[in-house]
């Protein structure tokens, strides 16, 4: 089924349903994603989310299949649904000419395979995507199975006004649910070029409800001497870091070269391989 990416499996605590007042043909459609995932499938009816809760206590999210999208909802009433977000206009900004940090950082070219550590909403990804080409690879790691579950799945499907843009997103390949590290001591040396990290900050930067409900979703253990020891094994060209300024992340780990604008709350430290 597209969008379900290779490696997923199922997680204890994730269950299915269909959206409020689904006709009988969208109901056997979210029972069949449901049957695909290995997930338990519960029949909403006209039952709110929080009285779908109340059926399973054992279920901590649910994946609501609805025509157009998935939607993750928790039991905290947090909902999440995949969207380009900032990615989408950073992209077309970059194609209009504007600088790009994160691009700046990688020195990405043509055919270059890229690991994105973090993938989150896939944001930095579709950047990356977009500068190594149809020729290029991009992976993505995802530490939280259901979140990489439903950007997989509009990474697969979503479709913008911007053809171009569509056609990037296609190239992004979610290859691991689960934290970094556990893919990272699976792979061979020099196995992509570069691996890009960018681990949730201290603080939220900016108002963005989309990365307010990301955060608590997230993984957010910090980055560790022995995840870039093995990220430099990995890599061929770098690895680069996404931190805030003020945060001494990059200090921590003794990263020193720096990409970001003087004005900016946000750089990318690099560490270059060989």
């Amino acid at each position: 089924m597209i969008g379900i990416p290779k490696c997923w499996k199922p997680i204890p605590g994730f269950a299915v349903t269909c959206a409020l007042k689904s006709r009988k043909d969208e109901v056997e459609h979210a029972r069949s994603v449901a049957d695909a995932l290995g997930l338990p499938f519960f029949v909403r009816r006209s039952r709110k989310m929080d009285a779908m809760f109340e059926m399973d206590e054992s279920v901590l999210r649910f994946l609501v299949v609805q025509s157009d999208r998935w939607l993750l909802v928790d039991r905290d009433g947090g909902q999440l649904h995949y969207h380009p977000n900032m990615g989408y206009v950073r992209l077309g900004n970059y194609m209009r000419g504007q600088v790009d940090h994160l691009l700046d950082a990688c020195a990405l070219e043509e055919g270059d395979r890229v690991l994105d550590a973090t993938l989150g909403y896939g944001g930095e990804a579709l950047l990356c995507a977009h500068a190594v080409g149809e020729t290029g690879v991009v992976h993505g790691v995802e530490a939280c199975p259901e979140l990489g579950l439903v950007v997989s799945r509009g990474l697969a499907t979503l479709e913008t006004q911007n053809g171009r843009i569509n056609a990037v997103m296609r190239r992004i390949e979610v290859v691991h649910l689960g934290h970094h590290l556990e893919y990272l001591q699976q792979c061979p040396d020099n196995h992509y070029d570069v691996i890009c990290f960018d681990p949730f900050f201290e603080h939220q930067v900016g108002d963005d409800w989309t990365m307010s409900i990301l955060r608590t979703l997230g993984e957010h253990a910090p980055l560790t001497d022995v995840t870039l020891a093995e990220a430099k094994r990995v890599a061929r060209k770098r690895v680069v870091v996404k931190a805030t300024k003020w945060s001494g992340v990059l200090d921590a780990l003794t990263i020193t070269s720096v990409v970001g604008s003087k004005s900016g709350k946000v750089c990318y430290g690099i560490l270059h391989i060989g």
